[in-house]
């Protein structure tokens, strides 16, 4: 089985089955270090990661910050439970929708994945795109419980509703840009947090990060960055959005709703069903939907490549 056949443009296929080579030989060669592919949506990182462990017979642990609530599969590109099948996957489908999950318990969780397989003899191949999760592996971040107030988060919340989120963003930009770079403008629950945790600490969520992070790391990483470049990418993320609403992403929000109908749940802010979420209340036609998942993800991607531009210890692909 090659998952890597599925791409269509020739030259990137033929480059993905040489990272796949190159990959494998690097973790055989390196026995204990931990194998990380990582990179903006679409770029082919999940099938990669697979072709990879399937290699080596390792296992893959998710840092996916959507793909760990369950029900959430098809806008997610979770792997299916053929690709589960084949080789074992850690952190997704961890918590219900409705449960809150943070960064310090995926360093917590994953962590523990790690050390397990580690003891196992098991290698492992971390996959996701999701910045503050690789972060957290690649630099050993600590991170420290910060209090919480629910008058003031509900001050926050009062102040985004009358003056509108827009606003708040604007001054996150301007307190954090670097912050603000990685941050998607419509999360209105990250947006809250961060001005809450400013208000209680007088620090703002880079500033929280760099006094989180420990002086060494408890693994050895074999870190990949996996990027074919823009145009490619938005190619791929079209694609990708008629698949995934091929396959009946709009059944499965209609479904979650049922189950789960407060749309302020964090899930629900993932891009593909948000947009699903607006079409299903008569916000969006079809095609108005279709297109604003394709330009969601493209931004998304952008964010991506940003948050991972400035890092050096990264292998470029």
């Amino acid at each position: 089985m090659d998952n890597l056949e599925e791409y269509t443009d020739k030259s990137w296929q033929a480059k993905l089955h040489e990272y796949r080579r190159k990959i494998s030989r690097a973790a055989r060669a390196n026995p204990g270090h931990v194998t990380l592919i990582c990179g903006p949506t679409a770029s082919g990182k999940s099938n990669l990661a697979l072709c990879v462990a399937q290699a080596i017979d390792g296992v893959i642990l998710s840092a996916d910050s959507m793909q760990i609530y369950r029900g959430f599969d098809i806008g997610t590109a979770k792997a299916s439970p053929q690709e589960q099948l084949l080789v074992p996957h850690y952190m997704i489908d961890i918590v219900d929708p409705d449960q809150k999950y943070s960064v310090a318990k995926f360093s917590q969780d994953a962590g523990r994945v790690l050390k397990e397989r580690a003891e196992e003899g098991r290698a492992v191949v971390v996959c996701g795109g999701t910045g503050q999760y690789i972060q957290a592996l690649l630099d050993g971040i600590i991170f420290t419980a910060h209090e919480k107030d629910a008058n003031l988060r509900a001050q926050i919340t009062e102040e985004a509703e009358k003056g509108g989120l827009d606003k708040l963003w604007q001054e996150i930009e301007r307190l954090d840009p670097d912050t603000a770079k990685i941050m998607d403008p419509a999360d209105k629950r990250r947006i809250i947090r961060f001005h809450e945790l400013y208000q209680l600490t007088g620090k703002t969520r880079s500033e929280i990060d760099l006094e989180s992070r420990e002086h060494g790391n408890k693994f050895n990483f074999l870190p990949y960055y996996l990027d074919p470049g823009r145009s490619y990418l938005n190619t791929r993320i079209a694609a990708r959005c008629n698949d995934m609403l091929n396959k009946g992403l709009i059944d499965e929000t209609a479904s979650l709703l049922t189950q789960y109908p407060d749309t302020t749940l964090q899930p629900y802010y993932g891009i593909g069903y948000r947009e699903a979420v607006a079409y299903l209340n008569g916000d969006y036609t079809y095609d108005e939907m279709r297109e604003w998942i394709i330009i969601h993800t493209r931004q998304y991607a952008k964010r991506q490549r940003t948050w991972f531009r400035p890092r050096t210890d990264l292998i470029r692909l």
